[in-house]
Order: C-alpha cells, then structure tokens, then sequence
C-alpha cells in the first residue's frame, strides 16, 4: 500500500498540506483515491458521452427506434458506485478508528480554547505550567491532546497534521499525534466562536527530543518562581488577560489596567468605587458587576479557573503597573 499511497500523493499531493505527522497517510490516501476515482469517472463519463452523440447521431427527422431497457447495464451503473460508496464509507470507517489508538508511551499535553487563543498545560514530576498560543511538540514522539474549552465551542485543526477535533466547554476531548518533520506548523480555530474567531491561530513548533526537554525543564523552573508579583504577572499574560486589557494605556476591548489600582471608577450606571484589592477581586469573578464606563460588558468569569492565591497574585501584580 506504501507504493501506491506514494503514487497517489504524487499525483494529488500537491492539493495538500505538508504531511507532518505520523498518521496524516490514513486522511491523504482516503481523500487522493476519492480523487483518483472522481477524475477517471469524470473523463470516463464524458469520453461514453461524446462516443454516443458521434456513433448514434442522426438527423432531425429520422426516427428513433424503439429501445427496450437493459437489465445488464442497469444492474452494473447501480452496483459498481453502491459498491464504490460502500468501499469509501467501511475505510473512512476503518481510518477513523486506526487514527483514535493510542500508544502507552505517549506524552499529554492539555490544550484548552478560550476566546481568543490556544493555551497548552505541560506536565513534569508533578510541576505544571502553561503556554499561549505556541505549542512546542517533540518529533517522533506520540503526543496525546486532552482537549477542553472554557467558554464556547471552538475547534482544534493542525492542518499539516490532518488534526481536527472540537474543544468543547464542561467535556474533555482528545487526539493523538506523532509528529514527524521539524518545523512551525499552523493552529487554527475551526469553529465560529466570536468576532475574533479569524484572529484565534497559534503555532505548533516540532523540535529534537534534546531540543525540547531542555525547554521542559527551563520552563518547569520558570514555573516555580516564588515572587508574588512575577507570578501575577505570568498570570495575567497566561490567563490572556493582555488580549483585552493594555497595561501601557491602551484602548484595547477592555479599559487600560495601568495606574488604575486605588482610584475612582465611574461605572455605566453611573455609580463609582474605589479601585482597591475588593474591587478587582470581584472584577475578576463577576465581571459584569461593576462595567466601566464607555467600555462594553464582554469578559467572561474567571471562577473555577483562578484561585484565590492567584487572585492575589494578580493583585499584587496590578498594583504595581504605574
């Protein structure tokens, strides 16, 4: 099957992205044989026509003769494409489950999609830490994506590993992977999932095994720093808070967090407090509480997914934004 999926992807491959992963073939060969049958029953069906209009041409005012139906021809245009259809659906079948197998040996990775961006979570001797929007992968390592949303559904698709599947809020989903070529792969959201949904990409970034577990291990001591403000920071950027708050003044889709902590706020229904560790506090768990002023009230709550040891990183962090 090896020769033949090569000589399918020479004649097809050029319609397709890189193949960068180990079990990419399954969708290739599915998709190059649908079109290999699609360009022969094309020129197949237009060469029978052109025949028949040529051979069994006649003049206007000649006379068709009677033709009887064919039980022959009839059975064969009837069961040749059921058993084509049949072949093409039992294969997806079969592809789909071959692609859902997993080795024992496999690594995980915990993607999660928030409105707008990718967050990976790795895991090491009992340490996690996380990462936005580039996910760094091992080649020919077999990676498990234990998949999720936070928010609404949005969908994980890696062209160049033939990778799709739905990140979907409250449900745990996953896809298994093999890297197997070097290099920056392209992540997009596949599903509607707001009005930045063109904007929510990220990179899968395949390094050597050597290559990437001494970014593990630098990012797992990163991971432990102990400075309550350093840790809000890292927060704050991880959590995608940046995506909707400028911390230079900025107007983003949020108002700017820079110099706001101990000063009044003027709120849509006219009413104002204090910017102090309460406030931000509850900013954080309901953010439709208290809207700023001329800003709209999009941010989503982040209860369940901060603690309240994070809460005061945050805190600690903000109030030193000047």
């Amino acid at each position: 099957m090896g020769f033949i999926s090569e000589i399918l992807a020479f004649l097809f491959g050029s319609t397709l992205p890189d193949r960068a992963a180990k079990n990419a073939y399954l969708i290739d060969d599915l998709y190059n044989s649908v079109m290999l049958l699609s360009v022969i029953g094309f020129f197949g069906l237009m060469a029978v026509m052109v025949f028949f209009v040529i051979r069994y041409h006649r003049s206007q005012n000649d006379k068709s003769a009677y033709i009887p139906h064919n039980a022959f021809a009839e059975t064969l245009w009837t069961v040749i494409p059921t058993l084509i259809f049949i072949g093409i659906a039992v294969w997806g079948i079969w592809a789909f489950y071959e692609r859902e197998n997993t080795p024992d040996d496999a690594m995980v990775v915990k993607v999660t999609g928030k409105q707008w961006l990718w967050e990976y979570t790795y895991e090491k001797d009992g340490k996690q830490f996380s990462t936005l929007n580039t996910m760094y992968l091992p080649v020919n390592k077999p990676v498990v994506l234990d998949m999720t949303s936070t928010d609404v559904i949005h969908s994980f698709y890696v062209p160049s590993f033939r990778t799709k599947r739905d990140t979907v809020p409250g449900m745990r989903t996953s896809y298994t992977i093999t890297p197997t070529m070097k290099g920056d792969f392209k992540i997009f959201c596949a599903e509607y999932c707001g009005t930045k949904h063109s904007e929510m990409r990220g990179i899968v970034r395949v390094v050597s095994e050597e290559r990437y577990n001494k970014w593990l291990d630098r990012q797992i001591k990163e991971a432990n720093i102990t400075d309550p403000v350093e840790l809000g920071a890292r927060l704050f950027s991880r959590k995608g808070c940046t995506t909707c708050h400028s911390v230079s003044g900025d107007r983003i889709i949020g108002p700017p967090l820079n110099g706001f902590v101990g000063t009044d706020r003027e709120f849509a229904d006219g009413s104002t407090a204090v910017a102090n560790a309460e406030y931000i506090r509850e900013s954080i768990l309901k953010p439709n509480a208290k809207v700023v002023k001329g800003y709209p009230a999009r941010m989503n709550s982040f209860a369940g997914q901060l603690s309240e040891k994070e809460i005061d990183y945050i805190i600690d962090y903000l109030k030193t934004l000047k």
